[in-house]
């Protein structure tokens, strides 16, 4: 049989009896919150007193090891809004973590709060992207040849230690005393095929890499960042 909770009022006694562990469950998730931006210890009250406004000496007591003291209303609700939580949960009052519901702000609260459309972090997933090839050499496209795949003017990353060719692959290249980017093809029997993605250029069969001494491999091409202007 299935049990619905109803919300029965307290009596007089048990208002005053019950405990809500507030002041240092607060002081524990400003304390978390604050340890998942990666702000030091030692800069706690400055940063709360940044986002709130309020005093180093009244922020310094709500995170206080001994006796900590509770935010008043107003920093309260700058606290939930700038660490982007729901208040209940600073609280205590909720088991689960949940984010701020921006959505539910009053209009005249939303364009306070939020007079530009905040900055998009493009740069956060394109470091993402490009983090394990920090330690490869970057050089930049000139040309179509290798377009769609690495546009002109795009930067690419290329290993620069792979200076021979053991299997297909997009290469960076000095042929004929030019540099370029060639898609290298093994074909057995018959030497290599340097190709370029833009199928308006042709192609160029050689032999091998020791009866070809005009080419060298500068590495091969591991990464390209392509900027597409529309």
């Amino acid at each position: 049989m299935e049990t619905t909770l109803r919300n029965v009022p307290l009596t007089r006694l048990q208002a005053q009896q019950i405990d809500l562990h507030l002041a240092p469950g607060v002081a524990n998730r400003l304390v978390a919150e604050m340890a998942l931006r990666d702000v030091s210890q030692h800069q706690h009250v400055h940063y709360l007193s940044e986002i709130t406004g309020r005093a180093l000496q009244t922020v310094s007591r709500w995170i206080d090891p001994d006796k900590p003291g509770m935010p008043d209303l107003r920093s309260l609700a700058l606290l939930s809004i700038q660490f982007g939580v729901d208040a209940n949960w600073l609280l205590g009052l909720s088991a689960y973590r949940t984010s701020f519901r921006n959505d539910l702000l009053p209009p005249t609260l939303t364009r306070q709060l939020f007079k530009k459309p905040p900055p998009t972090d493009w740069l956060g997933p394109l470091l993402a992207q490009t983090t394990p090839f920090a330690k490869h050499s970057v050089a930049t496209m000139h040309g179509q040849d290798m377009a769609p795949v690495i546009l002109d003017g795009s930067p690419f990353f290329f290993d620069a230690t792979i200076t021979s060719v053991n299997c297909n692959g997009i290469y960076y290249l000095q042929y004929r005393g030019q540099t370029m980017v060639r898609h290298i093809e093994i074909r057995i029997g018959e030497g290599m095929l340097l190709r370029c993605e833009n199928p308006q250029y042709e192609a160029t069969s050689i032999p091998d890499l020791d009866a070809t001494p005009d080419l060298r491999i500068l590495g091969r091409v591991t990464l390209a960042i392509n900027a597409c202007r529309l």
